[in-house]
């Protein structure tokens, strides 16, 4: 029931590319440190070194350039970089700011332990901007764990001149890991061993209990009860005693659906929860509380501020108490106790289920280990000699499984222990923290508003809308070509006249050729501008409703009727490329030059030939397509309702559906193009809502390639929305079997994805995977369309940025300011 005319906000992470790598150190540990085993199923006993180790020298490239032997001269010395930004909340803490913008802010004095390239893949060693000097993973013979080992830069500093070592690493990790930590990291999520022991607090036992209960689960009896299902290897009284706290679960689980609106949309307050003010809203729990219900569609606000919810209860917010209690009420009541993807867990938040709420209440109050589980057992730190006789810290992580995008959350932000607890007054753990600690964690973020690190830049300031920094000259990458950098807040939709005005030097406007042409006129304020272009994280596409339109040869005779090159040709121009597969063409899993499937046919005459395979009847006297016997609508004219949330002219699909409606009148099929603004909101109960063909865009691709959400086709496995949007799970069920054949080869494919960490085995597997995607003809992409950067050419030297095919949605021009330098 989530409100689908506000897209939630989703942590954009770097796409997966993944190579295995062979580290450059041995796995001989140096005396008295912990032991690196190998993945084979049998430990192997390790011998201590004898031989000295060499000096240790940092891990630093050899011609990196130091400003404090080489001084900078011109305006890199005494002329700032400013770059513009979004409005910014102020919380500079690695571990808990909420924006995007913010997040840029802490990210230039920072470093991480890996770092990730223009491909979105994990790379480490000393000509990389990452802690790690090198990196390795294993795989179990079984699958059944993985191992990661992160050998660690020597003499690497924080811009404070102290030494960044694997206890700021453990730190670090330590921080995302506690039962109290309340950021927007999902670290914690990993199955690592140990972690669910650490954060509960709980024995092995307990948890193998907990999966027997939850494996067995609860459905809704006839009036409306939870009934608690039959499980083995349990008794009904360990049940009961689990699921009695589920409305307290419940309750938490609302009210992180609460805290997330009121924290990711304070925007759109204005406009979907008049007359209250985002003042009025931040200061009072009863307006947050139904705030959050409106922006999840569980509820509804009258002009004169009387807010009802999805079950008709009234409240006058000026006194009447709305509270996560009543929505967890309204949540029960439009899905029962079933808590599937689809059910309750389709409203949450954030990763954690309502199992998860559930499994921490009770454990909490009833499942607690005795003594307490003082640390992570999957992860640990020691030392070890490396190929080049160099000895080197390292942290090991082992997971349960295999997760190939388990790389991406490990490379975690290194931020300085010594900093981030100093003036702490209660006792620390061996790894910084207290366990479990609200107070601990609050102190934490009284560390918000100044960012300290080992990134390239020191932060200075943050007074008058402009965040203001001086080069760190101990950058373990160099120090930066320009001493004193800038971010500038701008108002949103002003980027392009910040530049040409000279409020900033750099910036992000939305892409538009009207831009491109005045930049490329070179008249006026635009001559000192230059552009550069880079693919969106996403991709258009049209979508045929496969339960809607169950033929498969039909659903393949609309296909070959729309013309995807227009989507370019008449609406982005050089802001564009045709897309022929259902996959982001930025992630590396996408194939090189894949054909187009669906060969456009303006004659029309191959769309008529499938739909007369398919047994439709043509009248070439009157030119009509008519249903075929058995249909319910047999004897009259085919017809088709293409959908679009705006006008076509101002759509990028709108002159495809124009001109596919004209092929397709050619052979006696008639298409009625509707306008429907609330159709993204329609599309999780597409053929419900009678929608039938429609055109929209999937936002970012995320960490991986992996299609299990959108593609996996068996409900009984896969309970999200969207194979129901697009008619796979009837398709899977109820189709030819030779859709039925195409689909479980689909469905296995994704699992052999998921299955391995090899790259290349990866790629040839989702190139057949995206060929059945795009072939089975429910998803028609259409088009790649680009973002854009902006800057000022004559401040900025233009040879120091990237640029062409070195800028990804992954790698901006200036994502290595280190190097940027000005004319």
């Amino acid at each position: 029931m989530k409100n689908k005319a506000v897209i939630r906000t989703l942590v954009l992470l770097l796409a997966f590319v993944f190579a295995l790598s062979v580290t450059g150190c041995d796995n001989k540990p140096t005396q008295g440190t912990t032991s690196i085993t190998t993945a084979a199923p049998t430990p192997t006993t390790q011998t201590p070194t004898t031989a000295a180790p060499k000096e240790v020298l940092p891990d630093v490239p050899a011609n990196r350039y130091d400003a404090t032997k080489t001084p900078r001269t011109g305006n890199n010395a005494t002329k700032p970089l400013v770059v513009s930004t979004g409005t910014l909340d102020g919380k500079f803490n690695p571990f808990f700011y909420t924006s995007g913008y913010d997040g840029d802010v802490i990210s230039l004095t920072q470093i991480s332990l890996l770092y990730y390239n223009k491909y979105g893949a994990p790379e480490a060693g000393i000509n990389v901007p990452s802690f790690a000097y090198d990196y390795k993973q294993e795989v179990s013979a079984d699958n059944s764990t993985s191992t990661y080992t992160f050998i660690l830069k020597n003499g690497i500093t924080f811009s404070d001149g102290k030494p960044v070592t694997a206890k700021d690493v453990l730190f670090s990790i330590y921080v995302l890991c506690d039962p109290a930590y309340d950021g927007i990291s999902t670290f914690y999520t990993m199955n690592i061993q140990g972690l669910k022991e650490y954060r509960l607090q709980t024995s092995a036992d307990v948890l193998e209990m907990v999966d027997k209960i939850l494996e067995s689960g609860i459905k809704t009896g006839e009036n409306g009860e939870m009934v608690i299902n039959p499980a083995s290897g349990v008794t009904a009284e360990q049940q009961e005693a689990f699921w009695k706290y589920l409305d307290e679960a419940g309750e938490n689980f609302a009210q992180e659906i609460i805290d997330y609106v009121n924290t990711n949309y304070v925007s759109y307050i204005p406009s979907y929860f008049a007359p209250y003010t985002p003042e009025q809203v931040a200061s009072d729990p009863n307006l947050q509380a139904a705030y959050g219900m409106v922006m999840w569609g569980f509820g509804e606000l009258d002009e004169d501020g009387k807010f009802t919810d999805s079950m008709g209860n009234s409240y006058d917010l000026s006194k009447d108490t709305v509270d996560a209690k009543i929505y967890w009420k309204n949540i029960l009541d439009a899905y029962g106790y079933d808590l599937t993807d689809a059910g309750i867990n389709y409203e949450k938040a954030g990763e954690l289920t309502i199992q998860d709420y559930v499994c921490q209440a009770y454990i909490s109050n009833e499942g607690r280990a005795a003594g307490g589980v003082k640390s992570i057992s999957g992860i640990t730190s020691g030392k070890i000699v490396c190929d080049d006789g160099v000895e080197r810290e390292y942290i090991k992580v082992v997971t349960d499984g295999v997760d190939p995008t388990a790389i991406f959350k490990l490379g975690v932000v290194v931020a300085p222990m010594h900093y981030y607890t100093d003036g702490y007054k209660g006792q620390l753990n061996e790894y910084g923290v207290v366990l479990d600690s609200k107070e601990f964690m609050d102190f934490l973020k009284t560390k918000n508003s100044k960012p300290v690190g080992a990134g390239p830049y020191v932060f200075q300031e943050y007074k008058d809308n402009v965040v203001t920094y001086t080069a760190n000259d101990n950058f373990m990458m160099g120090s930066p070509k320009i001493k004193t950098f800038r971010y500038q807040e701008i108002t949103l939709g002003a980027e392009l006249d910040a530049v040409k005005t000279g409020t900033v030097h750099y910036s992000d406007p939305s892409a538009s050729m009207a831009i491109i042409n005045d930049i490329t006129s070179k008249q006026g304020d635009y001559a000192k501008l230059d552009y550069i272009l880079v693919d969106n994280d996403g991709y258009g596409y049209i979508g045929i409703q496969g339960q809607a339109i169950p033929e498969f040869e039909v659903r393949k005779a609309l296909a070959h009727a729309f013309n995807v090159q227009l989507a370019v040709d008449d609406h982005y121009g050089e802001l564009a490329s045709v897309n022929y597969r259902t996959m982001t063409k930025v992630l590396w899993a996408y194939p090189d030059n894949p054909e187009n499937m669906f060969p456009y046919d303006g004659t029309g005459e191959t769309s008529k030939a499938l739909f007369l395979k398919a047994g439709y009847v043509y009248d070439e006297a009157n030119n009509i397509m008519k249903y075929p016997e058995g249909h319910e609508k047999a004897g009259q004219q085919v017809t088709f309702k293409f959908t679009l949330p705006s006008e076509a002219k101002d759509h990028p699909a709108g002159s495809i559906f124009v001109d596919a409606q004209k092929v397709l009148d050619k052979i006696g099929v008639k298409v009625d193009i509707e306008i429907d603004q609330n159709l993204l909101s329609k599309l999780s109960t597409a053929y419900e809502s009678g929608i039938q063909v429609w055109a929209a865009a999937w936002g970012g691709g995320g960490v991986d390639p992996d299609m299990f959400q959108v593609w996996y086709s068996d409900p009984a496995v896969n309970q999200g929305t969207s194979p129901a949007r697009s008619g796979l799970y009837y398709l899977y069920n109820n189709g030819t079997e030779e859709e039925k054949a195409m689909l479980r080869e689909l469905n296995e494919l994704i699992i052999a994805g998921r299955s391995t960490l090899d790259t290349e085995e990866r790629k040839a597997i989702y190139k057949r995977a995206l060929e059945l995607s795009t072939g089975i003809a429910v998803e028609i992409p259409t088009y790649q369309r680009k973002n854009m950067f902006v800057y000022n050419a004559e401040v900025i030297k233009s040879s120091t940025l990237f640029r062409g095919d070195d800028v990804t949605p992954f790698q901006s021009p200036i994502s290595f300011i280190w190097n940027v330098e000005l004319n």
